[in-house]
C-alpha cells in the first residue's frame, strides 16, 4: 500500500507541475486580453469625444449664424430709429435692439464655453490617442514575448506529459479512476497530506482513529470532509 500511495503522490506532483504551466499560459494571455480591452475602451472613448466635438461644432455654427443674423437685425433696427415719428414706437424699437443685444451676448458667452469645451475635448482625444498608440506598441511587444514563452512552456508541458503517462501506468486503475475524478472536482488536488491530524486539502481535522490508521499506511484513506485521498505529511520544523 505504501507504494500505491507513493505512486499517487508522484502523479499528483506531476499534475501540479502541469497545472502551474497551464496557469502561467493563462495568465500571460490574460495580460494580453487586458491590454486589448484597454485599447478598445480607449478608442470607444475617442469615438464618444468625437461625437461630443461634432455636436459642439454644430451648435457653434448655429450660434455664429444666429449672432450674425441678429447683428444685421440690430443694424436694421438702428437705421429705422432715424425715421421714427412717435416716442412710443421709438421706445419699442429701442427695447427690441437692447433685447437682441442681450440675447446675442448670451449666445457669445455660450459660444465661448463651446470653444473652451472643444479645446478640452481635442486635448483629451490627443491624450487618449497617444495612450492607445503606446498600448498598441506594448501589446505588440508583449504578444511576441508571450508567444516565445508559450512555445517554451508547451515544450516543457509535452515533456512532463510523457512523464505523467509513464507514472499513470504505475497507479492501480481502481485508484487512478478515483484520482482523476477527484482531480477534476477538487481544483486539481486529488491527493493531499495530513499533518497533525489536519487535512491540508480542506484544513479540517480528521478523526483521531482515522489518523492512527493513516500513520500505518496499510490502506488508502479519504478525507471525510473533502473526500481527497490522504497520506501522512510530517510537520516541517522551522529552522
Amino acid at each position: 500500500m505504501k507504494e500505491a500511495i507513493k505512486n499517487l503522490m508522484d502523479l499528483q506532483a506531476i499534475d501540479l507541475e502541469v497545472q502551474k504551466i497551464d496557469l502561467k499560459m493563462a495568465d500571460s494571455h490574460g495580460e494580453l486580453l487586458t491590454t486589448k480591452k484597454a485599447i478598445e475602451q480607449g478608442y470607444e472613448s475617442i469615438a464618444d469625444y468625437k461625437e461630443q466635438f461634432a455636436l459642439g461644432e454644430k451648435r457653434r455654427r448655429e450660434l455664429e449664424a444666429t449672432i450674425t443674423d441678429e447683428a444685421e437685425r440690430i443694424k436694421d433696427r438702428q437705421t429705422k430709429l432715424m425715421s421714427i415719428q412717435t416716442n412710443r414706437e421709438y421706445q419699442s424699437i429701442l427695447k427690441e435692439i437692447e433685447d437682441t443685444k442681450l440675447a446675442n451676448q448670451q449666445r457669445e458667452e455660450e459660444l465661448t464655453l463651446l470653444l473652451e469645451q472643444s479645446e478640452l475635448i481635442e486635448k483629451k482625444i490627443e491624450e487618449i490617442s497617444k495612450r492607445c498608440a503606446e498600448q498598441e506598441l506594448q501589446l505588440e511587444n508583449d504578444s511576441k514575448r508571450v508567444a516565445q514563452e508559450a512555445a517554451k512552456l508547451e515544450t516543457d508541458k509535452q515533456k512532463i506529459t510523457k512523464t505523467r503517462e509513464a507514472q499513470a501506468k504505475k497507479v492501480d486503475p481502481k485508484y487512478l479512476n478515483r484520482y482523476e475524478m477527484l482531480r477534476v472536482n477538487r481544483n486539481g488536488l486529488a491527493v493531499t497530506g495530513v499533518t497533525k491530524g489536519v487535512c491540508r486539502g480542506c484544513n479540517m481535522n480528521i478523526p483521531p482513529q482515522m489518523f492512527n490508521l493513516l500513520l500505518r499506511e496499510q490502506e488508502l484513506l479519504t478525507c471525510p470532509t473533502c473526500n481527497r485521498m490522504m497520506y501522512h505529511q510530517p510537520e516541517v520544523e522551522e529552522r
